[in-house]
């Protein structure tokens, strides 16, 4: 159960670190500047999570790794979605 709990709060909080950026794609404009300390502050509970269920070396490259993995799958779903693969050719 804490291990569903630490990869929910990882993942929300890479959603809100990507939203928060300005060159994010998927909202028309990004999300306050405040809510990427609230990201930072949710990835930090989630590592505390994580090395309480691992152990603090494996608990450490556990979160850094699934964060780091939901940015970039985030990044390139965005791109895949609103960038060259579609027919029109880029941003509308």
């Amino acid at each position: 159960m804490m291990g569903i709990a630490a990869s929910l709060l990882t993942l929300v909080s890479a959603a809100l670190f990507y939203l928060t950026d300005r060159e994010q794609r998927w909202l028309a404009a990004p999300l306050a500047s405040w809510q990427r300390l609230v990201s930072i502050l949710l990835l930090l509970l989630a590592a505390g999570l994580w090395v309480v269920l691992l152990g603090i070396g494996v608990g450490l490259m556990a979160a850094l790794w699934l964060f780091i993995l939901a940015l970039v799958v985030q990044t390139l779903l965005a791109a895949h979605q609103r960038d060259t693969y579609q027919k029109n050719g880029g941003r509308p």
